[in-house]
């Protein structure tokens, strides 16, 4: 199968992310605003001004929160200035030894946010720190009182880190392949209808800005219909990807070929004109011509009929240019098939 002519770069917004994120913040705003009043109550004052400033920078991001789209450097710049307060609330000699078990949501909440290898830092620096604190605060030495329960915290700290570590790896590898079935066709690995029109889009945008130019290419596999009543639908399965590793193998990295549906292709040829993709066409139509499609020791004779049109000269939309192609591969087929016409 033809590999797709494009990368798959995950989102910087992520719907889990973002609610997470809206969690921790609602979070900050009430619970931690309750912690600021208590450490005012006993007389930690600097703990509790930090603690209000946190509350107050949290509240200010609950407020933009919608209209941020790179969300994990934003959940990074809260999510350290969360844990060092919390490494302050765990040092201040207000606070005895049950304070540490706010540790465990270090992994969680670093996994959650920042995805699997930045939250696997975050969390080890943090948690490092945490357990520097609580040697110096409680002087942790062998026989001392209450030295189990403290290994037990330890233990289940870095048991969350290593489950929250897996848990995130998983989850990423699923919705990559979820990401990638959603935007390839099956059949062809080459990019579906959807993915085809989002990278139109894309280069639509590029080509109202700086005026670049990108030519539509529509191509038909001919007398596919004849392929399958001779050889089966199976044979059928194998010219199509036979066709479509052609396409896919003689165009640039930055162009991309599309399986639009049934025996029909799109090639997006990006800063190329017209009177670029006319030789493009030709090429591909020559290389089917030329290279032999075998099916269980039976070669299988092919062509294809190429439609070009170009972005600006033939409509500013999806719709118009495809039409314009469209209609000149269908001109292209009655004048005899194997040919192109743009």
């Amino acid at each position: 199968m033809a590999d797709p002519q494009y990368s798959f770069r995950s989102r910087e917004v992520s719907p889990h992310q973002r609610a997470v994120l809206r969690a921790l913040l609602w979070f900050t705003c009430s619970a931690v605003l309750c912690f600021a009043a208590l450490h005012f109550y006993v007389g930690d004052i600097w703990l509790a001004v930090a603690e209000l400033c946190l509350v107050a920078y949290a509240a200010l991001l609950l407020y933009v929160l919608q209209e941020i789209e790179r969300l994990r450097p934003r959940s990074l710049l809260f999510i350290v200035p969360f844990f060092i307060v919390m490494m302050y609330a765990l040092a201040s000699p207000e606070n005895g030894a049950t304070v540490f078990v706010w540790v465990l949501l270090v992994p969680l909440l670093s996994h959650l946010l920042l995805g699997r290898w930045q939250g696997m830092v975050v969390a080890m620096v943090f948690m490092g720190c945490a357990g520097v604190i609580l040697a110096r605060k409680f002087e942790v030495t062998p026989g001392m009182p209450g030295l189990i329960e403290v290994v037990h915290v330890i233990l289940c700290a870095i048991a969350i880190a290593g489950f929250s570590h897996v848990y995130e790896a998983s989850r990423e590898r699923t919705e990559a392949e979820l990401r990638r079935l959603a935007l390839v066709d099956p059949l062809t690995g080459l990019a579906n209808r959807s993915r085809f029109r989002d990278v139109f889009a894309q280069e639509r945008q590029r080509f109202l800005r700086h005026k670049t130019p990108v030519s539509l290419l529509v191509v038909d596999v001919d007398h596919f219909k004849r392929v399958n009543d001779d050889y089966g639908h199976d044979a059928g399965d194998v010219a199509l990807c036979f066709v479509a590793d052609i396409l896919a193998g003689r165009i640039r990295k930055t162009d991309v070929a599309g399986r639009l549906g049934g025996e029909e292709f799109g090639i997006l040829l990006s800063g190329a004109d017209i009177d670029y993709a006319r030789p493009v066409a030709n090429m591909l139509c020559e290389r089917v011509r030329l290279r032999a499609c075998r099916y269980r020791g039976q070669e299988i004779a092919l062509s294809i009929s190429i439609g070009i049109a170009e972005l600006g000269r033939d409509g500013l939309d999806f719709r118009s240019v495809f039409a314009n192609a469209d209609r000149r591969l269908y001109k292209a087929k009655a004048e005899g098939r194997d040919r192109v016409v743009g």
